[in-house]
């Protein structure tokens, strides 16, 4: 099962890998362009639009993907009914939100975010409104039948090319940040249609009359009320820091905050893959009471997760000044805050997939708790410390609430299921990172040119000698 697992994980892992690479350096480029402080406006503006998406989707990407393969082996009208309805709602619903949005960008910007100048920002990224939602049900068709390849080659591949090609080609000539926005409406669009055309033309008609009669679908409806549910909690509990630091830093620290998070992100893109595919693993080895299969799958996906993404993350730990004084000199000074933040993202490397575990092994009411609790107290304690420690307390709240829901769902899952993700060759890939990580906290010299080339290939090596044995193992099962 575990090659399995990682057979299917590739497409997903080569789609999150090239469109971290490529945002990187785009990124890089943008920020030197235009600046921290419109950077940070434009994360303002993206954090907005993805929390009005995050609550008109109601819960409808989930019902599709739990309902439509059903549908189409039962009554592929039906199905193909259910994929209209959503497509159609989401941009009837989402259109009409963005004209809100868009004459009403001046109140927001004034009254909710209290900043001047972003009025014009938020009224750009109102139009993105319709297309971020459409893209989720869009994207959740696919997954319904399958269709993982088709998300990354036109849904990543392509969009992040295109995208890159015409920022580096317009921001040769401008440093305004809202033809950065026009090159994403773009972009977006341009992949919404090879999306759809793609779909209707390979899967089944999208142009079916809307004849779904909700009122008799009771229990579609009851799963749509749940995982909607399910969906803002989790919003609120990962989401909503990102929010009150919009409201409550300026905008060049925002700015800031949305670069270091991408670094943290890059701790867990493996394991979101991952998770993918291990979900119903999970739910199948559970339901057959295969317990002890279980607990085997899940210490050997934690040590994967951990062996290829340990060691990167902590040389990055190491360069941390060098590798932000490319988003520009200021961008040195957060330098202390992105090694905490990697050092956060390493702890909470360890519980694996603890998450998924809890959804997917009947414990979904307790982790559902557990993110509601997460939610409140975030929101509680950055609305009382945001104001008074400003960004130290943004990045402790963000590492304290991360690892304090890790360490509540091993607990949980120890007590209900008796497995765990820990394992001796585990510890050992802790055991190595750890020496690289007390130097990355103590360090205070410049590396040299030469420094970047000798010590991630002397470390590499090490890394690699130490645990050969288990790496070897892993490269068998992906064969």
């Amino acid at each position: 099962m575990l090659r399995l697992i990682l057979k299917q994980t590739n497409w997903s892992v080569l789609g999150a890998v090239f469109g971290f690479a490529v945002g990187f350096f785009i990124k890089i480029y943008l920020v030197n362009k235009v600046g921290l402080l419109s950077y940070g406006s434009y994360v303002i503006g993206q954090t907005m639009a993805s929390t009005f998406d995050t609550f008109l989707a109601i819960g409808i990407p989930y019902v599709i993907i739990r309902y439509i393969p059903s549908f189409l082996e039962k009554n592929k009208r039906k199905a193909m009914s259910l994929a209209a309805f959503s497509l159609k709602y989401s941009l009837i619903i989402g259109s009409l939100f963005s004209i809100l949005v868009f004459f009403l960008s001046d109140e927001i910007a004034t009254v909710i975010y209290r900043k001047d100048g972003i009025s014009f920002i938020l009224s750009l990224m109102a139009l993105y409104i319709p297309l971020s939602l459409y893209m989720g049900m869009i994207t959740a068709l696919y997954r319904a039948v399958l269709k993982v390849k088709e998300i990354i080659i036109y849904g990543t591949i392509l969009s992040v090319s295109v995208r890159a090609i015409l920022t580096f080609i317009i921001f040769q000539f401008t440093s305004d940040i809202s033809y950065f926005i026009f090159i994403e409406l773009f972009t977006q669009i341009l992949t919404l249609s090879i999306l759809t055309l793609n779909f209707h033309r390979k899967e089944f008609s999208l142009n079916q009359t809307v004849d779904l009669k909700l009122s008799e679908e009771s229990s579609l409806l009851n799963y749509g009320k749940q995982m909607f549910l399910n969906s803002v909690i989790m919003f609120l509990g990962g989401q909503s820091l990102a929010f009150l630091i919009s409201i409550y830093l300026p905008s060049d620290q925002v700015g800031a905050y949305g670069i270091l998070i991408t670094f943290a992100n890059l701790t867990v893109f493996l394991l979101v893959n991952l998770n993918r595919i291990f979900a119903p693993a999970i739910s199948k080895l559970y339901n057959d009471n295969k317990i002890d299969e279980l607990n085997e799958l899940y210490k050997k996906t934690t040590f994967i997760v951990n062996v290829i993404t340990v060691p990167f993350a902590v040389l990055l730990m190491l360069f941390s000044s060098e590798v932000l004084s490319l988003y520009g000199e200021e961008m040195k000074n957060y330098n202390f805050y992105l090694i905490i933040l990697m050092l956060g993202s390493i702890i909470s490397l360890s519980a694996g997939s603890s998450g998924t575990i809890m959804v997917m092994a009947g414990l979904e009411r307790k982790n559902l708790k557990l993110q509601f609790t997460k939610a409140l107290l975030t929101i509680g304690l950055a609305i009382i410390l945001i104001p008074i420690y400003s960004f130290n307390a943004v990045v402790f709240l963000y590492i304290g609430f991360m690892i304090f829901l890790n360490l509540f769902q091993l607990i949980y899952i120890y007590r209900n299921i008796r497995i765990n993700p820990f394992s001796t060759n585990l510890l050992y890939v802790y055991l190595l990172a750890s020496p690289v990580i007390v130097y990355s906290l103590l360090n205070t010299k410049q590396f040299q040119l030469l420094d970047f080339f000798i010590i991630p290939i002397g470390f590499m090596t090490l890394y690699l000698i130490l645990l050969k044995k288990p790496i070897l193992e892993i490269v068998k099962f992906m064969r």
